[in-house]
């Protein structure tokens, strides 16, 4: 029952991580940090923490809040402080609302429990960097970053948060060296946020521009049509609100483009596009395919409720200028 109730109690605390920030405060290409980083839970996930007679009874109340849901994590780590998965947990919604210092905190209680996990240790470093006053990552920091990449050279957030910290300290040959090994590790997308910062530590280096970079390749769109049946023509009412999605084809996690237009005028046209994205890690055109929904919310809430209109979903490839229909046919029970 513990591990359930830090199960649920873990994903209201993780829909903060979708608040964006950015990778280290001097740096570029924010895109890629998030391209790297390791996948977060979705908004969706806190209206799924179940009813309170699943819970102990310490944490019947579910939480109105996310703030409120962190602190019953916190109290749930004061009884059971050898919780490792617990104060990631705390680290990382304390990073995704900014509050440095206790972040690193969190991951340090993380870490003296377990010591040896790579991923942690380059969370751990992150935290350590921007809880610094400075904005750079302490020696306790780098060291952990090395070790990192000295027993996985092919560990991708390790080699990026390295060759950050080489720039950051005046060595931008040796920020060159680590990102070019971290360079072809990754997807084409991750690689075009990589470059220019690439681009960047080879000029202060006094290095030749690189003439074999990935040039960019063109970003997808997905051209849609929303047609709504006759039949509900007359449940349609002013306010209505039509968002579109494409989603990643099992549905986890968040939209990976999103459009949100007054109900009104059937048929529309529209586009989707990486422009549409919620998460640089999560982009359109990262997916071969994707499934795409419609749905005219009575609310005006992206979340489905009963008496919503929508369209059956429908996996679809991704590639610039495909053409699909979606007709809103049915009423959500």
């Amino acid at each position: 029952m513990t591990t359930f109730v830090l199960a649920c109690l873990a994903l209201t605390a993780l829909a903060l991580a979708f608040v964006l920030v950015p990778l280290w405060r001097k740096a570029r290409g924010t895109a890629l940090v998030f391209a790297l980083a390791l996948p977060l839970a979705g908004l969706g996930l806190y209206a799924m923490l179940g009813v309170p007679a699943a819970l102990d009874p310490v944490n019947t109340k579910v939480p109105d809040s996310l703030d409120e849901a962190i602190v019953q994590l916190e109290r749930r780590l004061a009884d059971e402080p050898a919780s490792v998965e617990g104060w990631v947990l705390l680290g990382r919604s304390r990073m995704a609302q900014q509050r440095w210092p206790e972040a690193r905190d969190a991951f340090a209680k993380a870490y003296a429990l377990l010591p040896d996990e790579p991923d942690l240790m380059v969370e751990y470093a992150d935290a350590q960097m921007r809880a610094a006053p400075d904005g750079r990552f302490p020696p306790s920091a780098v060291a952990m970053l090395e070790t990192v990449v000295a027993g996985a050279p092919t560990h991708q957030r390790g080699l990026f948060y390295l060759g950050a910290h080489r720039l950051q300290a005046g060595q931008p040959a040796e920020a060159v060296k680590v990102w070019e090994q971290l360079l072809p590790l990754v997807d084409g997308a991750t690689a075009q946020a990589l470059v220019p910062q690439l681009a960047l530590a080879r000029e202060q280096a006094g290095l030749p521009p690189t003439q074999d970079l990935p040039a960019a390749g063109p970003t997808p769109t997905l051209e849609l049509t929303i047609e709504l049946a006759p039949a509900l023509a007359a449940q349609l009412a002013d306010g209505d609100t039509l968002f579109v999605f494409a989603r990643s084809v099992d549905g986890a996690g968040l939209p990976v483009a999103v459009k949100r237009v007054p109900a009104a005028g059937f048929p529309l046209t529209l586009g989707l596009s990486d422009a549409d994205g919620l998460m640089p890690a999560q982009k359109l055109s990262m997916q071969k395919q994707v499934r795409l929904m419609a749905r005219v919310s009575k609310s005006g809430d992206a979340a489905a409720a009963a008496g919503d209109l929508e369209a059956e979903g429908q996996v679809v490839d991704v590639a610039d200028g495909a053409r699909f229909t979606l007709l809103i046919d049915r009423v959500h029970p």
